[in-house]
């Protein structure tokens, strides 16, 4: 028998049909049909020019990117020779989908290959980094630690 998830709780309509309610759930009806009609447009191109669904192997991200930003620039200097918005909609997709195929584990790690610029959630602020005469100096807590200590 076929299982069904259930979050418990109901919405009941005019008509008395009951319904589980979708407050936390996706909303892809709210996605524009014009712009799906686009983009399905732009994917057809790509699966004529490199194969249906090459896309979905995967590539570095900073690829991708380097990619969103050129049709960005093109559209905003107004260059329409292509539909730049959806090259720049197409590789942003790819990325949102490779970010959760390594999630899942099913593409490997390397291909997020951007530059991190922000702490690393395992930041301890209570670490200090200090540039001294001889270059800089790792300071955590009264301890110091010279930069060859942190490879250890």
């Amino acid at each position: 028998m076929p299982k069904m998830k259930d979050s418990g709780q109901r919405k009941t309509f005019a008509s008395g049909a009951v319904r589980d309610t979708d407050d936390d759930k996706p909303r892809p009806d709210l996605i524009s049909p014009f712009m799906l009609e686009r983009l399905g447009a732009w994917m057809k191109a790509g699966a004529d020019k490199y194969g249906e669904h090459n896309w979905t192997k995967g590539m570095p991200v900073s690829r991708c990117m380097a990619s969103l930003y050129r049709h960005l620039i093109s559209y905003m200097q107004g260059d329409r020779s292509e539909d730049h918005l959806m090259g720049v909609i197409a590789n942003a997709t790819f990325v949102a989908h490779f970010e959760e195929m390594v999630r899942r584990g099913v593409l490997h790690p390397s291909l997020l290959d951007m530059p991190k610029y922000r702490r690393p959630s395992f930041y301890d602020e209570s670490i200090k980094i200090v540039v001294g005469k001889d270059g800089p100096v790792i300071v955590t807590d009264d301890a110091l630690l010279c930069p060859t200590d942190m490879e250890a």
